[in-house]
Formats: C-alpha cells, sequence, structure tokens
C-alpha cells in the first residue's frame, strides 16, 4: 500500500488572523504524527485539512493512494476521524449505528458490534439503548471504535482521551496497541499521556508559528 498526503506552502486563516502558514510536510502510511499546541492553535484544524473537511486559505494538498492521486472528495473514503466535536446520532442504538457507519465505509474486521461490546465492556441491554442515554465517555468510546474499526489507511484522533475516565483510557490503549499497524496515525493533543506513541511532531504556536520534527 502507498500513501502520501502533502501539504504544499499550506495556510488556514480565521476572521483575518493566520493560524498557521508555510506548512510543507508529507505524511505516510506507518508514520505517527502528533499536532501539538494549545486550545485555539490550529490542531483540529489541521487535521481538518488532512481529512478534507476544509480547505487551506493558500496552497495546496495532495493525496497520493496505491499509485492514484485523489480528489478532495475522494480523500474520505481513506480517513477515520474521531473527535470530541463530533455527533452521533442521538435515535440510533448501536446495532444501528454499526450498520450505517458500514454503508459508507467497511469495517477491517469482521462482527465489529461484538467486537466493540468486548472492548467497551457494553453488555445487552447497552448495545440496544439509545446513544442519547449514553454518557460522554460512553459516546467517546464508541467514536474511537468505529475510527479504529474501519478499514481506511489514515486514522485521526483528535484529543482522544477527552471525557475517559480510568476503564477508557484502557480502551484507547488497546487501539494504539492493536489498530494503528499499517496507518498513518495523527494524534491532535495538548497532553503528553495521548500521543507518547508518536515520533513525529508538528508544534503550534500563538502567531502562527510552526515547528516540524
Amino acid at each position: 500500500m502507498n500513501l502520501k498526503v502533502s501539504f504544499k506552502d499550506c495556510g488556514k486563516s480565521f476572521n483575518r488572523q493566520w493560524l498557521f502558514r508555510n506548512v510543507n510536510c508529507a505524511f505516510n502510511v506507518n508514520e505517527k504524527w502528533a499536532f501539538l499546541g494549545s486550545n485555539g492553535s490550529g490542531k483540529t484544524t489541521l487535521t481538518m485539512l488532512i481529512a478534507a473537511q476544509t480547505w487551506p486559505t493558500e496552497g495546496a494538498i495532495q493525496w497520493d493512494y496505491n499509485n492514484q492521486t485523489l480528489q478532495a472528495a475522494q480523500a474520505f473514503s481513506i480517513v477515520s476521524l474521531a473527535s470530541p466535536a463530533m455527533e452521533l446520532p442521538e435515535e440510533f442504538n448501536l446495532k444501528e449505528i454499526i450498520s450505517s457507519h458500514a454503508a459508507l465505509k467497511p469495517f477491517s474486521i469482521q462482527n465489529p458490534l461484538d467486537a466493540l461490546a468486548e472492548l467497551c465492556e457494553f453488555d445487552h441491554k447497552t448495545l440496544m439503548k439509545p446513544i442519547a442515554n449514553f454518557s460522554s465517555g460512553m459516546k467517546q468510546r464508541v467514536k474511537l471504535c468505529l475510527a479504529a474499526f474501519t478499514d481506511t489507511p489514515i486514522l485521526i484522533l483528535d484529543e482522544p482521551l477527552t471525557n475517559l475516565d480510568k476503564s477508557g483510557a484502557l480502551v484507547f490503549q488497546n487501539i494504539l496497541d492493536n489498530y494503528t499497524q499499517n496507518r498513518l496515525l495523527i494524534i491532535a493533543s495538548n497532553r503528553e499521556d495521548e500521543y507518547g506513541i508518536c515520533n513525529r511532531f508538528i508544534q503550534l504556536s500563538p502567531g502562527g508559528n510552526v515547528e516540524i520534527k
């Protein structure tokens, strides 16, 4: 599998203020990146650019996958994303969520509902509840599992430990241990306990400064 996401002189501004500029970087399969910075520094925006859910104000992004250059609309098919800002359909139960998700993107494992129930320690009664009855921590576990189980070469986890207690943190660690191989992993974070697995970093600072290391 060949995968490369290239940023060429990318910048993003909001309300005439630059979050970042002149980002030149390539992201490849089997790399583990952390996007670091304080709240409002642009970490999430940078992940949204990779996921083709927003556009750069300047510069360009190119997605190359299996010897084909993808259009931005096609990039959706190669990215899985979990973020606290994401909304789950509140009226659905987990079986319905799994079914609707599979209609958009295939899962990499068989019986994802059973796998999710086991990893998150949800009993049968919980599986039948509408998501509206889940706590914020339970919803975050579901988001992480959906992203991890989806068959995509890019896995993006934005502030993954948000709303998770100690048992929820074990779910996150299990995902890092078992569902990040042969993928490009990106973690947007300002917490060291979230990005310890990463060995490449983009540090975003106030004023639009970017350090890549």
